[in-house]
């Protein structure tokens, strides 16, 4: 029995090839402009203060800065977490520990999530920030969580997005939050969180230096005197 003769597949032409390689560099760049348009690759520096500043002029994800910006200042950096009992406590009697030291004193809020946690609260407080309401976000996520109706502010969108609500913010803050917006800085702050070796909240440094809760003011006073 004669065997059958293997015929090899068809060349491609030239032409073919080089029509091919065209699409694939179009896909490539249209990728590259959609991943570099991102909202979230120009959202505002999430280590800022809580005034609002125009996104553009920060340019995304600044490192966190734990130097103060003047040497006769002291600079806080506070790792939360909206459902910490004890982030709670502190968040109420920060107001106090500022007011005391005026404008001699910087802080910075940096929400984080542990393993296995979702990262939308802290998405949700990011967002807020942008918008100019970072600080009534903090007191709204807090009081929703620890106040009556013990809600949970760490991973419900329905929850989050009403928390929102109650502090004057709708459809485009819903919008940014279901897209991800923020998503690239909030494991932004987690990271930082890895980095500094944060095993629990609050965490607090001060120009730098870990500090235990009962001595913020202590350490404070000791700086500035």
């Amino acid at each position: 029995m004669a065997k059958k003769k293997r015929v090899p597949p068809p060349k491609k032409s030239n032409k073919t090839m080089m029509y091919a390689g065209i699409t694939l560099l179009v896909i490539i760049a249209a990728a590259a402009y959609i991943s570099f348009n991102q909202p979230t690759d120009f959202l505002t520096d999430a280590y800022s203060f809580e005034s609002p500043t125009s996104a553009q002029n920060t340019g995304a994800f600044s490192s966190l800065n734990v130097t103060p910006s003047d040497p006769g200042k002291v600079r806080i950096v506070e790792f939360m977490k909206f459902d910490c009992s004890h982030c709670n406590d502190l968040h109420k009697e920060m107001p106090q520990i500022l007011k005391n030291y005026g404008d001699r004193v910087e802080i910075i809020y940096v929400p984080i999530s542990f393993g296995g946690q979702s990262i939308k609260s802290i998405e949700a407080y990011l967002i807020a920030k942008e918008m100019g309401k970072g600080k009534e976000m903090r007191d709204a996520l807090f009081i929703a969580k620890f106040g009556e109706s013990n809600r949970d502010v760490m991973g419900s969108m329905l929850v989050l997005k009403d928390v929102a609500a109650s502090i004057g913010l709708g459809p485009d803050f819903n919008s940014k939050l279901d897209s991800g917006y923020a998503e690239k800085a909030a494991l932004k702050n987690n990271a930082y969180a890895g980095m500094y070796k944060i095993q629990g909240t609050p965490t607090v440094l001060i120009n730098g230096k870990e500090v235990k809760v009962p001595d913020i003011n202590a350490t404070i006073s000791s700086i500035l005197s």
